[in-house]
């Protein structure tokens, strides 16, 4: 058991340095999906006016769910938390939602 030990450690240490990596992947996506799909109709001043802007998470989930349905994108609900993502990393700065134990 002893000798499994470092290994153990080190398949930990690898999955933890990983997640960074998947999460900047996710919004790399979601700024992909975002440019090629919705840019065409608003440009990025329409996420800082104070009047357009999303005041809470459920709102800017709410807007994105609304529009990707308009524009028939058939998005999943991992591609909707990409754009999610991006568009919170970019232009909103909410806090990270962590999951009720």
């Amino acid at each position: 058991m002893r000798q499994a030990r470092p290994y153990l450690f080190s398949a930990a240490l690898s999955t933890l340095l990983l997640i960074p990596v998947a999460a900047s992947a996710a919004a790399e996506r979601g700024r992909l999906l975002y440019e090629n799909h919705c840019t065409s109709c608003h440009i990025s001043t329409l996420h800082v006016r104070e009047q357009r802007k999303s005041k809470t998470p459920a709102e800017m989930r709410a807007w994105i769910v609304r529009w990707s349905g308009e524009l028939k994108l058939n998005w999943r609900e991992d591609e909707l938390a990409d754009v999610y993502q991006y568009l919170n990393n970019r232009y909103y700065k909410f806090p990270v939602e962590t999951p009720a134990k």
